[in-house]
């Protein structure tokens, strides 16, 4: 926020430099981004009386004799069409610099001796707003008499310093002169005075219901609304301080009443809305939502469609205006107007934040209404606003005022004890101190020799806790008075947690069986979760939705890896990469089963491949391998969620527990993602891991004693699945069978309908002895005797 130091010191003493003043602000936590002078835009422009004006033969050019305050005139020779004598206009002299680097020299015209320049207002970069003037159609000409000699700084009002705040989200106080001022007064210890608001009623003109109706039909989102109307209104320029600020301030001053709606929302920080009350129906004043799909055309000339969860301004008819952010063109103020009615309101700041970024519109009152305004003081603004318009006389104040104020302020008191402040800030302050620097900020407090009291003043809006009382002290008493303080802690050793020693373990595995690690977002499309073809019941097609994603793609937290790990298979895929092996481990996300657990989070894995070397059994022995890593060793048996191929997908488990499950993904789901060959893919529950992980046995030495290997083929029903079978041969074969591998299975005429032959090879080994031929037999005797009473698996003649 632009402020000229001149306007701060109509309110507190600032006994310094720019420059030093700034310095002070910034250590007390006050962000300024510059200074600027607006005297730097030129020099040695002064005031000219023209004293005769001569045209020059045969061209457009004038001699002109101007009085500049020297013991003679010079001459100057100007083309402008509106040079006339008598005029005091603006003489840039030999030396002078203006606005865009131009220097002025002494030399000719057409053989004339020229010793300057008469100048426009746009050569001078001067606004009309600033000073009325013709622009580039000619020279700018003083309307009043000004002694020849005069710096034109001085008529302008420039040469002032202007101060560029950077103010935070959280002091919205500060988006104002007075909010400034007290800011200044508190940190340089001096006296802060507002003005006295005193308002002259006009007489024999009735009362505000006389002229206009307010109706607020919504309190949660306008908690205070205050109006005034002004008959007999003048349009016209604004008086030339009321000019000089506005523009210091970096805003375009238009005319009078709409000027007294910047100064004041520039001085009090409250945004004021002025309406011509002959274009407003009915004389009557709605605060509503708008209506779906009702339209407004805004003071800009721009045409918007609104929704129901937008607060306009409206008359017994139509939207007039967007509330908090910009009024309509149907009441604009315009030269003819006569009555006014002052709108001072406070609107919701989420309200106002949601609708400026749906509609695109970003104006200087939305963007202090988001921040948050003082309600107790909008009236106070509306005063001050009525005090304008006296000393302007540029129109009646009608006596009566509605205020519409249903919650009124409740004054904020914090409690702070000494000792936990001094604790906190690591300062050694006694009460009375902290006292004193709390009141210079507008604090009133109560000290009884232990704990301050503070009433927060009604225009800080940041104030909750203690901890606020505790910054406050600090950054007023001073950063700099911080003690200087040797670091101190404890050295502690850093080790790796359970969950990256169990992250650690599975990527070292699974990369050296030749896996790479892919990285996705942990949001997603929920159309990727409808691809799978899971049911509309399954937890994972409930998956919680972020409140302001950045597009649809990404608008979901994933409840499975499985659609990232699909997507990235099918990316390699189309990039030409004829083999994919990829994994992933991260968290999936579920939607929380109490208030304050309104999300879970659990650790998966998810591993795909693809190409030559790629089918349902390297990846399945992948996983078992990955899990033997833990010492966990896993039941395989049909079954798998329904994006997997009906006959070529298997669940792990371990007791009663899932832990994994494998196969190839179902085509109709593959063709969904883009991927027109066979892809296969395991998903494992990480988080069972630490429960069911098992210490790994000791290290056995190597045998001693040779291996005896036997072959069989098993006949059974096609029904019979082979990982229970396998483990049954394990569990028969005992201590001597030390391996059991699968090689074939077979399909023929010669076994008969629904049935398959399995071949295994079997090893058997013993520690301390070479195995003989009947020890070997019995053992297999017992296998046989197992699959056939179990699986009525027959021994394959």
């Amino acid at each position: 926020m632009k402020v000229p130091m001149r306007w701060l010191k109509e309110y507190t003493e600032i006994p310094l430099s720019a420059a030093d003043y700034a310095e002070k602000m910034i250590m007390a936590g006050n962000g300024v981004e510059g200074i600027e002078n607006t005297g730097d835009l030129f020099d040695h422009v002064v005031v000219g009386h023209v004293l005769s004006c001569e045209d020059i033969p045969e061209t457009h050019l004038h001699l002109c004799m101007v009085d500049v305050g020297g013991e003679e005139p010079v001459q100057i020779v100007c083309g402008a069409p509106n040079v006339a004598a008598g005029e005091y206009v603006c003489a840039a002299l030999d030396g002078a610099h203006l606005p865009g680097g131009v220097k002025i020299k002494k030399g000719k015209l057409r053989g004339y001796v020229s010793n300057g320049m008469l100048c426009s207002g746009a050569e001078l970069d001067i606004p009309t707003g600033l000073y009325p003037h013709c622009g580039e159609e000619g020279i700018l000409v003083f309307n009043e008499e000004y002694a020849p000699g005069t710096d034109v700084k001085d008529i302008f009002g420039l040469g002032d310093d202007v101060v560029d705040f950077e103010v935070l989200a959280n002091r919205p106080d500060c988006l104002s002169v007075w909010g400034l001022a007290r800011e200044s007064a508190a940190v340089l210890d001096t006296h802060c005075v507002m003005p006295e608001i005193a308002v002259q009623e006009a007489e024999n003109v009735g009362t505000f219901s006389d002229y206009a109706r307010v109706r607020v039909e919504d309190e949660e989102l306008c908690p205070r609304y205050c109006a005034r109307v002004i008959k007999n209104v003048k349009i016209g320029p604004s008086p030339k301080w009321i000019r000089e600020y506005l523009y210091g301030a970096g805003v375009r001053p238009i005319n009078n009443i709409v000027d007294i709606t910047n100064f004041i929302m520039l001085e009090t920080g409250h945004p004021m809305h002025a309406f011509d009350l002959s274009k407003v129906r009915d004389q009557t004043i709605v605060v509503r939502r708008a209506h779906e799909g009702e339209e407004l055309t805004t003071l800009d000339g721009k045409e918007y469609t609104l929704t129901g969860d937008m607060l306009v301004i409206a008359d017994a008819e139509n939207a007039t205006g967007l509330a908090g952010i910009m009024g309509g063109e149907e009441s604009e103020i315009v030269e003819g107007t006569t009555d006014v009615l002052f709108e001072c309101a406070v609107f919701d700041r989420t309200n106002n934040r949601l609708t400026s970024r749906a509609l695109g519109i970003r104006t200087e009152a939305s963007g202090r209404f988001e921040k948050g305004v003082c309600v107790p003081n909008a009236m106070e603004a509306l005063e001050r606003a009525c005090m304008l318009v006296n000393m302007l006389e540029c129109g009646d104040v009608v006596p009566g005022a509605f205020d519409f104020y249903p919650h009124p302020h409740e004054p904020q008191i914090i409690e702070a004890e000494v000792d936990r402040i001094n604790r906190r800030i690591a300062c050694t302050l006694s009460g009375d101190e902290m006292e004193d620097l709390l009141e210079r900020l507008g604090f009133e407090v109560e000290f009884d020799g232990k704990t301050l009291y503070c009433t927060v003043p009604e225009w800080r809006l940041d104030f909750e806790t203690d901890a606020d009382i505790s910054e406050e002290i600090l950054r007023l008493n001073g950063y700099d008075k911080i003690p200087t303080t040797l670091m101190t802690g404890v050295t502690m050793a850093g080790k790796r947690s359970d969950k990256q020693i169990l992250l650690d373990t599975v990527k070292r595995a699974l990369i050296g069986m030749g896996y790479y690690e892919a990285m996705n977002f942990s949001f997603i499309s929920p159309k990727w979760l409808e691809k799978l073809g899971l049911d509309a019941a399954d937890p994972r097609m409930k998956p919680i939705v972020i409140r302001n994603p950045l597009g649809e793609d990404t608008s979901v937290m994933r409840t499975t890896l499985v659609p990232s790990l699909l997507n990235t298979l099918s990316l390699n895929l189309a990039r030409g990469n004829a083999e994919g092996r990829l994994f992933e481990a991260a968290p999936v996300f579920f939607e929380g089963k109490t208030e304050t657990t309104p999300a879970t989070e659990k650790i998966a894995l998810s591993v795909g491949l693809y190409g030559e070397n790629a089918d349902f059994y390297a990846l399945r022995d992948a996983i078992v391998c990955l899990l033997g890593q833990f010492g966990i060793r896993a039941s395989v048996s049909a079954g798998g969620d329904n994006y997997y191929h009906p006959g070529r997908k298997a669940v792990l488990t371990c007791g009663d527990k899932v832990i994994a499950q494998v196969g190839e993904i179902h085509p109709d789901v593959a063709e969904a993602f883009e991927i027109e060959t066979r892809v296969y893919v395991a998903e494992v529950n990480l988080f069972l891991i630490p429960e069911l992980q098992q210490p790994i046995p000791a290290v056995r030495p190597l045998p001693r004693f040779p291996a005896v290997t036997r072959d069989i083929a098993l006949v059974m029903n096609e029904s019979v699945e082979a990982g229970p079978l396998m483990d049954a041969i394990r569990s028969a074969g005992g201590k001597l069978l030390e391996d059991v591998t699968l090689f074939d299975i077979y399909r023929g005429e010669k076994l008969g309908a629904d049935k398959k032959s399995i071949a295994f090879a079997l090893s058997f080994r013993a520690a301390d002895r070479t195995l003989t031929d009947a020890e070997i037999n019995a053992a297999l005797d017992k296998i046989l005797t197992a699959c056939a009473r179990d699986f009525g698996a027959e021994l394959r003649r």
